[in-house]
């Protein structure tokens, strides 16, 4: 089967489709009649034997789900997904970088096993948990509201001696 997640929300449920438009369907992921075919084989129903095969929008919806979960590897909280090793990995040492995106953290680790990085996302409320399982090496942009730190507002100057000049001494033509 293909390691390729194909979009079934692009599918009409109650259109039928030939392998041609199926391909065209999937134009910008560059899908190949021959792949189409393959899925036939492999148990997507077509309508009858007849020519060209035929498919019902919602038996390729059906079949793309399956495909699509089959597809997925489930992660553990500890876990993160390692591209070179196409599995759910430990950390190495135990120990992640977390930045800030918008709306979620975003984990950076090391794959115990080759040693190559790996990303995962988190939600926001998560950080806690974070901070239980793994050591934090570097945090980049947070802001945790449960242990606040001193560094949230702008120091302010508070120095006389910067203000402006009243008898002009700045602007003085004795050069």
């Amino acid at each position: 089967m293909s390691k390729r997640l194909y979009p079934h929300r692009l599918v009409r449920y109650w259109q039928t489709y030939d392998v041609d438009d199926i391909c065209a369907v999937f134009s910008d992921l560059r899908l190949h009649p021959q792949t189409v075919r393959k899925w036939i084989k492999n148990g997507l129903k077509i309508t009858d034997k007849g020519r060209p095969a035929l498919i019902y929008g919602n038996d390729l919806i059906t079949y793309l789900k399956e495909n699509n979960n089959k597809n997925k590897c489930k992660t553990d909280f500890d876990q993160l997904y390692c591209p070179s090793c196409q599995d759910a990995r430990h950390i190495f040492e135990n120990k992640i970088h977390v930045t800030q995106d918008v709306q979620k953290l975003s984990v950076k680790g090391i794959c115990r096993t080759c040693k190559k990085p790996m990303y995962q996302f988190y939600k926001l409320s998560d950080l806690s948990k974070l901070r239980h399982k793994f050591k934090l090496v570097g945090v980049s942009e947070l802001y945790d509201c449960e242990h606040p730190h001193g560094k949230t507002h702008l120091e302010t100057i508070t120095d006389s001696t910067l203000g402006e000049s009243t008898t002009g001494d700045l602007f003085d033509d004795k050069r």
